[in-house]
């Protein structure tokens, strides 16, 4: 083999390989494309699956901690101030962070003779409205967030026996 044959051979080479290298083809990209989609749209489902999940965890906790804010507020309310209806502290705890008065639902309810958990005609916590000593009072208190609609409850017993 001599040397211009051999160059000859290097350059049908060369040339071979440059007329094939034409640039991508429409169907490369398409596929590409897809593969990027297929990699991409699970990746921003999860993120906004953690975004969704990170926003009701932190509804979860104000709800909590409003919860206990009216639990505290209802335990600390006087017999002179509140003796059968304790929807203002309750309600007047939702409002310290802005939350309508319409996301708490107070419900009142005694314990009568029989031993039974009655609930006045007026809503009140005490037979015919009117307080009595010795009585035992049940408030369920339950606060919906207004964002995503989380709904919690609990109940408080009162007595002075």
């Amino acid at each position: 083999m001599n040397f211009t044959n051999k160059m000859r051979r290097t350059r049908r080479h060369e040339t071979d390989g440059r007329s094939r290298d034409r640039g991508v083809t429409l169907i490369e990209i398409v596929i590409t494309i897809t593969l990027l989609g297929v990699i991409v749209v699970p990746i921003l489902v999860a993120v906004a699956t953690s975004v969704r999940s990170s926003r009701v965890s932190e509804d979860s906790a104000q709800v909590e901690t409003l919860l206990v804010n009216a639990v505290d507020r209802v335990n600390r309310a006087t017999r002179g101030d509140f003796p059968c209806n304790l929807t203002s502290p309750v309600v007047a705890a939702v409002e310290t962070v802005g939350w309508p008065a319409s996301s708490v639902q107070v419900d009142h309810h005694y314990l009568d003779v029989n031993e039974v958990w009655q609930s006045d005609a007026s809503g009140t916590a005490c037979p015919g409205g009117a307080f009595q000593n010795g009585i035992v009072q049940r408030i369920t208190i339950t606060i919906t967030s207004p964002d995503e609609g989380l709904t919690r409850s609990l109940q408080v017993i009162r007595g002075d026996i």
